[in-house]
């Protein structure tokens, strides 16, 4: 196996967070119709290939996210293959161009520790405010801060806010 490339960990039921950018960190996603339709394709393709998205957070030219794996863990590939095929379709009719490569790639980790887990739920929920675009995370309409804030256990949710997010390593240089 080539060094470069290490073999992906799926497991049924276990936490994945992904990390996708686009092609040269373009902001196809710069509005807000554009940012919902990610953001509703996002729902739409995990629910369709069994994912339990636990937090989310969608922009211009990344989008990040935590789900949860079903019992077929490897259909982690398709669901991004169809959530990246959808979208550039999209965008692109909007744009008026065919065959546009809109999306670099994708990022997966297998978050087989729970204090990573933890911390990376935290880290995708304030992500709008790490790269300033809101003072307040749950002030962003496109990520799950708000909606995490009210689902959650409050114990659940104190928890999470406790984990400082300095020190997680996510590529995130969008």
């Amino acid at each position: 196996m080539w060094h470069h490339r290490p073999a992906h960990l799926f497991l049924p039921n276990l936490f994945y967070m992904v990390t996708a950018g686009t092609l040269h960190k373009e902001n196809f996603f710069r509005s807000t119709d554009r940012l919902q339709l990610l953001q509703d394709l996002l729902h739409e393709t995990a629910q369709l290939h069994g994912w339990a998205l636990q937090s989310w957070a969608v922009f211009s030219n990344h989008y990040h996210f935590i789900a949860q794996a079903p019992e077929q863990a490897d259909t982690l590939k398709p669901m991004i293959r169809r959530l990246h095929s959808l979208t550039a379709r999209k965008v692109n009719q909007l744009d008026g161009v065919t065959g546009r490569q809109v999306w670099f790639q994708y990022w997966d980790t297998c978050l087989t520790y729970e204090k990573s887990y933890l911390a990376r739920l935290r880290y995708v929920n304030h992500n709008p405010v790490h790269h300033g675009l809101v003072a307040v995370a749950t002030q962003y309409p496109f990520c799950s801060a708000a909606w995490f804030e009210r689902q959650a256990e409050p114990t659940f949710l104190r928890k999470v806010e406790s984990f400082g997010i300095e020190h997680v390593n996510v590529v995130d240089d969008f």
